[in-house]
C-alpha cells in the first residue's frame, strides 16, 4: 500500500491532504507531491530524553520500472529530514 505506514503496527497512517504539481519539457517530466499525514496514535512512536517524538515510518510510493528518482525531500514538524531512496528488490527485512 502507498504512503506513509507505522513501521511497529505495519499499518497506513491516514492522509489528510495532498497536493501535486508537475512540469514537463522534452522528454524530461517533473513532479512534486505535498503530501500532509496525521499521527492517530495517542502517544508518539519514538523519542529521545528531550522528548521530542518522532514517528518511526516507512514511505512507500509505488513507481514503474522506468522511473527515476532524483531527489526526495521530507519535512516533519518544520525539521528537514534525510531519507536514503532504495528499490523495493533490495529492501531487507528491517524495514
Amino acid at each position: 500500500m502507498p504512503g506513509l505506514i507505522n513501521r511497529t503496527t505495519r499499518s497506513p497512517l491516514p492522509l489528510t491532504a495532498s497536493e501535486v504539481t508537475s512540469c514537463v519539457s522534452g522528454y524530461a517530466f517533473g513532479m512534486t507531491a505535498l503530501l500532509t499525514y496525521r499521527n492517530p496514535e495517542a502517544q508518539a512512536f519514538e523519542g529521545n530524553a528531550k522528548k521530542t517524538f518522532w514517528l518511526a515510518g516507512l514511505f512507500v510510493y509505488p513507481l514503474d520500472e522506468c522511473t527515476t528518482v532524483v531527489g526526495f525531500e521530507a519535512a516533519v514538524s518544520r525539521r528537514a529530514v534525510t531519507v536514503q531512496i532504495k528499490d523495493k528488490a533490495k529492501i531487507d527485512d528491517t524495514y
